[in-house]
């Protein structure tokens, strides 16, 4: 069965992604389409039987970062963006007029219960698309505790919120809504014309990492639905039960620092790390197939060149996007707060320690080699002369 996306308006008239109005309205309606046509190519990629490798799909500092969306298997990875891309779309799309008029705080409430039901709406949209390409019975028809969890389940809000990223998804949200940054916005309009498209393909890529999270969770040896969920048989994971545990450890650790550590030191230094989709072409070489005597190909023509296909696949790389982050620096509070304090303190005392460690280690040196090694030169020398005496 062939998948097929689900068709979404086409915005006509946009010469660019991001530009700004007459009237100070900021045009980030082009965006929907930019990352759309970058998952619907890679999804297309993926059903004309390339192969993606791991060092295609994730390059730069992600790459070397455990995440559960790496343990989802290629085409289901990028179908579960889709469906995130898509139930976000739909989302903003059912957002009330009436709300222009919010501030800051109203539009955080209104942001915290749109992601409220992301996780039962991906992650169900996400399990009945699988189940509709393996011609199986869609999930709705099962009656089980699995809706009430995902009802229940905040982890995506909570994840967002500990990144420091709620203020900045909120704006892109009102933006992509009534196309003006909201009253007490700590951005402004030139900001979101830069890296509007960046700051939409890393919410997107937020919302598919933690519904795969969830997923993962569910089908793991300590959760008490995992039977139920395998039974399923869509098979999204081929990791081993050891490897599965080992990454969910993994990615626990890495989301504690990176939250209390890493989003600290960013705000600090006045930046956003954000992660993109990056088109690249797909090349497929000849020399993957294997031929009686080709050999004799390759010495008589020499070595077969790689074939450029139209086909396109998304990269999930990484960028850094300078900011102002003060506001949200000091509204830090608990251990995050101590940490930037201690930041402060590093900066403040670290060429002092520099300048004490370099006087230590001279120190030490002239100890070592003045003292000691003149005193081990004379020890010497009488040992010497007290057997030639001899």
């Amino acid at each position: 069965m062939t998948w097929r996306p689900t068709e979404l308006p086409i915005l006509v008239g946009k010469q660019s992604a991001m530009k700004n109005n007459k009237d100070g309205e900021i045009a980030l309606e082009f965006s929907w389409d930019t990352v759309k046509r970058k998952l619907t190519d890679s999804i297309t990629a993926i059903e004309n039987g390339t192969k993606l490798e791991k060092e295609v799909i994730e390059s730069g500092q992600t790459a070397n970062q455990p995440s559960s969306l790496s343990a989802i298997a290629v085409g289901p990875r990028f179908r579960l963006m889709w469906a995130s891309f898509n139930w976000l779309k739909n989302e903003v799309d059912n957002i009330f007029r009436s709300t222009s008029t919010a501030d800051l705080k109203n539009l955080q409430t209104v942001f915290s219960e749109i992601l409220q039901r992301s996780s039962l709406s991906i992650c169900t949209d996400w399990l009945n698309e699988e189940l509709l390409l393996r011609n199986k019975k869609s999930i709705k028809e099962f009656t089980t505790p699995l809706v009430e969890k995902l009802k229940s389940d905040n982890s995506v809000l909570q994840n967002i919120k500990k990144s420091g990223k709620e203020d900045l998804y909120s704006e892109l949200i009102y933006i992509l809504r009534f196309g003006s940054i909201s009253e007490g916005c700590c951005y402004d309009n030139e900001f979101f014309a830069s890296w509007g498209v960046y700051v939409l393909e890393d919410l997107v890529i937020t919302l598919a990492d933690g519904i795969a999270s969830i997923y993962l969770e569910l089908i793991s040896v300590d959760s008490d639905m995992s039977n139920e969920v395998n039974s399923l048989g869509l098979n999204l994971c081929d990791l081993s039960t050891r490897a599965l545990q080992r990454l969910r450890n993994e990615v626990s650790l890495n989301q504690w620092f990176v939250q209390n550590m890493e989003t600290v030191a960013s705000m600090y230094e006045d930046r956003f790390d954000l992660r993109i989709l990056q088109s690249q072409p797909v090349t497929e070489s000849t020399n993957g197939k294997t031929e009686k005597f080709g050999w004799l190909k390759n010495f008589s023509l020499g070595k077969s060149r790689p074939l450029v296909s139209p086909l396109c696949a998304a990269v999930i790389s990484s960028v850094r996007v300078p900011v102002k982050r003060t506001k949200e620096l000091r509204a830090l509070v608990g251990w995050r707060y101590y940490f930037s304090l201690y930041l402060e303190m590093a900066d403040i005392t670290m060429p002092f320690v520099r300048t004490l460690v370099t006087k230590i280690s001279d120190a030490v040196s002239f100890f070592l080699v003045c003292l000691i090694g003149r005193s081990l030169g004379l020890i010497y020398t009488g040992i010497r002369q007290s057997l030639r005496w001899k």
